[in-house]
């Protein structure tokens, strides 16, 4: 075995070591949150999806911000940033509002860690961006619009 070989292979085990003593790592979370965001998938609709979690009643806050572009020169990688300074927010949700299924994203956020994520998402034209917070029992909703000039999602 080589000796740069040896190191990485070392340095990525200390740190998954690390990661799950820790508790910031934990393949009982990783299958769980991808269990939960099995049926979520399925769905055709932001309706059927807000009834799915049983945030149909959801309040807007304004304690909720996504930054994303107004306009998406290309629609198959949309930058999407959400946080919430919501007191206690525990899972952070985003939605593609007009793609073909609209789950687009599931966070679960530890005991005291910051609210806020960022990733890329595909949309196949004009959309809302719904972002949906859960806190305590309650959930909370913000969305913004986003306008697709090229096509993602096989456009």
């Amino acid at each position: 075995m080589k000796r740069r070989s040896f190191l990485k292979s070392t340095l990525v085990a200390s740190a998954a070591g690390v990661a799950v003593t820790s508790g910031l790592l934990s393949s009982s979370n990783v299958f769980a949150a991808a269990v939960m965001g099995a049926d979520l998938a399925k769905a055709k609709s932001v309706d059927e999806i807000m009834t799915m979690l049983g945030a149909t009643g959801a309040e807007e806050s304004d304690k909720i911000k996504i930054k994303a572009p107004e306009i998406a020169e290309n629609g198959a990688v949309v930058p999407v940033g959400i946080t919430s300074e919501i007191e206690g927010t525990t899972e952070i949700i985003s939605l593609t509002a007009a793609n073909p299924t609209p789950f687009a994203a599931r966070y679960m956020m530890g005991e005291g860690a910051e609210a806020a994520v960022k990733s890329r998402f595909k949309m196949g034209k004009t959309t809302d961006v719904i972002a949906i917070v859960k806190a305590g029992d309650k959930f909370y909703t913000a969305k913004t619009n986003v306008k697709v000039t090229k096509g993602g999602c096989g456009g």
